[in-house]
């Protein structure tokens, strides 16, 4: 599915998007549990935790606050980062552990050679830059 050196780094970059937006959520919704729930989750990874506890539809925004800012910031395309964030919410909500395979499934929707990422923005613009803060 993932074939072209572009494809594979948009692939890697999205799944580190991914991995972060989860872990995110996943430390939100430990931190509003009680002490005994949360001490025999101690060994789960945080981008694992909802898996574990269930996520209401209206915990999502909440819970995925400020998870895209690294992404945005380091200027993935705003419909990379809703399609992942679509992706998320979805693993989220179902409490399903993430896969790559479902990850890859959800980017081939995207038309990857046709989105500017990051390395293709021209030097010195602001799309070029990395994070300030």
């Amino acid at each position: 599915m993932i074939q072209s050196p572009r494809e594979t780094v948009a692939a890697a970059m999205a799944e580190m998007a991914v991995l972060r937006a989860l872990q995110v959520a996943g430390r939100r919704l430990l931190a509003r549990r009680s002490r005994a729930v949360r001490g025999p989750l101690r060994t789960v990874p945080p981008w694992e935790l909802h898996a574990h506890l269930p996520v209401g539809d209206t915990d999502l925004a909440l819970l995925l606050r400020d998870a895209w800012v690294i992404p945005e910031a380091v200027g993935l395309p705003s419909t990379m980062i809703e399609a992942l964030d679509q992706h998320v919410r979805i693993l989220l909500a179902a409490g399903l552990g993430y896969r790559r395979d479902d990850l890859f499934k959800t980017l081939s929707r995207l038309p990857l050679e046709q989105l500017v990422l990051p390395w293709d923005a021209p030097a010195g613009t602001d799309k070029a830059r990395a994070p300030s803060k």
